[in-house]
């Protein structure tokens, strides 16, 4: 089979495997808790500014282009995987692998490792995420041809990658250092000269980033624009490093040990059978910090710890990596890691499927949820719309998940479809008119309201866990939810 050949039906190897996993998810049409205005179409739809206040200049090029703003069932997550699927063949020819079941294996095991899932919350997101994932692959192969305008095309591709999310310099990184110990280069020359260009183009985000905000085009208060100090980073080196190898073993939701165990046995035995010297040994440094570079260079690293979808692109392709690495090694060592590999391939399928029965599970009863407290708000007939006024929060889908995980993971389980900052979402997507205002805090304070907030004691569905005035509408979710609404009061 020519190469040409060969690249078509990994392509639709991936492809198929992508879909034929997700199926479920892509008939039933599921969609995350900041999607409910995007999804209708009709209020908001994607424009190509629609994500810059936090820096992601390019995250929604291919919705407008493609769709214009609009999330379609099927083929949206159809094309995105076909982006995917087209960057996993890149991949496995920048990193020069030949045997057939190298090539898939390498393939495979990122593009329906669980680390998607992180992803596939938010259906807005994934065409310019997995789109990110082909940009990479491909401008590190541009980054090893001899011309300047092939050069030049390379930091195109990683400055649109790096704008649609920032954490993709974690698998740029990493792939670059994993192609050095896959395809030793015969000049250090050749090896820096591919370096200097993935520098250059982090410099040019960088200063892409401080022009927009010169503009007053971006949010820095946001998380994903705020960088650490100099101090804050020398201070939080020794957690970032206990962080490289946590990562490996603490279990998330759909992240079991069988899944983790298998993944760092990969990297452990490839470690083992290739860091055979300095060289080697700062190859394998710089992709096992690479795998935490979002999480030392942000001003809040609690939101990237651990965080599934800034795995999908550092952890993840360390897995790709080592199993890549292993299948290079002589018959016990490459036999293992077959063995291994497929263990965690299956593993991933399992998890996948097991997530998406969770997901629609949760997503039906929290609808069901809001139908009663819609319910509600009609009996008591309030001018419309109204002011909502979330305490807590309550997703359902964690009832229907059994198995025990080390750290919660938002948007694999934990987050919920009705979000108290945005309640507005959920609620006017059913209502045949605006339920509520877009606003979701109390500018007023009657004497009656105050009371019933002062001597709330039971959160929903008890009947005082709800109150209706003629400006608002309070629901006490949890317990945790009362105690922090009434520590605001003065």
């Amino acid at each position: 089979m020519n190469k040409k050949s060969a690249d078509i039906s990994l392509f639709i190897l991936v492809f198929g495997a992508l879909n034929l996993t997700f199926l479920f998810y892509e008939i039933t049409f599921f969609w995350g808790n900041h999607d409910w205005d995007w999804v209708k179409g009709t209020t908001q739809v994607l424009q190509l500014n629609t994500g810059l206040f936090e820096g992601r200049y390019a995250k929604f090029i291919l919705n407008v282009v493609l769709f214009g703003g609009q999330i379609l069932p099927l083929l949206n997550t159809i094309t995105a995987f076909a982006f995917l699927a087209v960057g996993q063949v890149l991949l496995v020819n920048y990193w020069g692998l030949k045997s057939p079941s190298s090539r898939i294996l390498t393939a495979l095991i990122p593009a329906l490792s669980p680390f998607i899932l992180g992803w596939l919350f938010f259906p807005i997101n994934i065409l310019g995420n997995f789109s990110a994932v082909a940009l990479v692959a491909g401008g590190l192969l541009l980054t090893e041809k001899p011309r300047v305008g092939h050069k030049i095309a390379a930091v195109i591709c990683f400055i649109t990658a790096l704008g649609v999310y920032p954490s993709v310099m974690e698998m740029l990184l990493l792939c670059w250092a994993a192609r050095q110990i896959l395809l030793p280069p015969t000049q250090t020359k050749q090896m820096f000269s591919s370096l200097m260009v993935i520098i250059a183009a982090l410099i040019a985000f960088k200063l892409i980033l401080l022009g927009l905000n010169q503009a007053g085009l971006v949010y820095m208060g946001h998380y994903n624009m705020q960088t650490a100090s100099l101090s804050d980073m020398f201070s939080r080196l020794p957690q970032t490093i206990t962080l490289m190898f946590s990562q490996m073993f603490v279990t998330l939701p759909f992240l079991p040990f069988s899944l983790k165990g298998a993944g760092g046995l990969l990297v452990v035995l490839a470690f083992y059978l290739s860091a055979r010297n300095l060289k080697t040994l700062l190859l394998w440094s710089i992709m096992l910090g690479a795998t935490v570079l979002s999480t030392f260079l942000t001003a809040v690293p609690e939101e990237t710890a651990y965080m599934p979808r800034v795995n999908f692109y550092g952890l993840n392709y360390l897995y790709a990596a080592a199993i890549a690495i292993l299948l290079k090694q002589k018959k016990l060592y490459r036999n293992l890691g077959l063995v291994l590999g497929i263990l965690y391939l299956l593993t991933s399928v399992k998890q996948n499927l097991e997530a998406q029965k969770v997901w629609y599970y949760g997503k039906n009863a929290e609808e069901k949820l809001i139908e009663r407290v819609i319910s509600r708000i009609e009996e008591q007939e309030p001018p419309l719309p109204i002011t909502p006024v979330i305490a807590g929060e309550m997703p359902l889908r964690p009832r229907y998940y059994a198995n025990s995980y080390m750290k919660a993971a938002p948007y694999l389980l934990e987050a919920p479809l009705m979000v108290r900052h945005i309640p507005s979402g959920m609620f006017n997507f059913y209502a045949p008119t605006p339920l509520f205002t877009a606003h979701s805090q109390i500018s007023t304070l009657t004497t009656e309201l105050y009371n019933y907030l002062k001597t709330a004691t039971r959160p929903w569905p008890a009947p005082e866990g709800m109150y209706i005035d003629n400006n608002y509408v309070i629901l006490l979710l949890t317990q945790d939810g009362i105690k922090a609404i009434q520590a605001q009061l003065p």
